[in-house]
């Protein structure tokens, strides 16, 4: 299936909509940043504590958890002395990340993006912390699915079931349709068309 249905809902967008949602992953860059120059942190580093903490969590509490994770790191404490807002599992991928980063020979703090990604492992927190880094992809969930298929189910439903083959495949849907969409005489990146399509379906659909 091609990305038509994406373009469609793309089309059907308001001026607000392509504003905010082409500016959203740079925004969230920014807030990663700003925590990663506080604490003398790469900054995938701090992106990847984001991308784990951030299941079933607001962005804001999730920037907060970041935060008191990433200075609780530095400052030596333990993994207990703080709380978040998620699944314990994911706060121990958390610092697992943090835990990942090794000093080069000139002083300064690394870890690869794919030592990152091997951590955080599943296929939407990947992504989210790829799209934060200004990788060419999306985050794929039921909203996304349902623009991509141009047709709005029940998230629970069995039909919104995304394997590894089909999450490619609409990643590439998002990827294409923005290689060919412009705004402000620029190309949109797949993920940059996803949160505009995302905010579209959220208004047309009443979510």
């Amino acid at each position: 299936m091609s990305g038509k249905n994406i373009l469609k809902i793309y089309n059907l967008s308001t001026p607000a909509e392509r504003r905010y949602g082409v500016t959203w992953y740079a925004n969230a860059y920014s807030d990663c940043e700003r925590i990663a120059n506080l604490f003398g942190l790469p900054v995938n580093v701090v992106v990847g504590v984001v991308s784990a903490l951030s299941p079933n969590n607001k962005w804001e509490r999730n920037i907060e958890n970041a935060h008191a994770m990433c200075e609780a790191f530095i400052d030596g404490d333990e993994i207990t002395s703080f709380p978040v807002s998620t699944y314990n599992a994911m706060k121990e991928k958390a610092w697992q990340i943090l835990n990942a980063t090794f000093i080069d020979d000139d002083g300064t703090t690394h870890v690869l993006d794919s030592e990152v990604e091997k951590i955080l492992n599943g296929q939407k927190i990947k992504s989210f912390f790829q799209c934060i880094l200004g990788y060419d992809t999306c985050c794929v969930d039921g909203h996304a699915l349902g623009i991509y298929e141009g047709r709005r189910f029940p998230l629970t439903s069995p039909s919104n079931y995304i394997n590894k083959t089909k999450y490619v495949e609409i990643q590439d849907a998002y990827r294409n349709a923005g290689a060919i969409t412009t705004y402000r005489k620029k190309s949109l990146r797949a993920y940059e068309m996803q949160a505009i399509t995302w905010l579209t379906w959220k208004r047309l659909h009443d979510i």
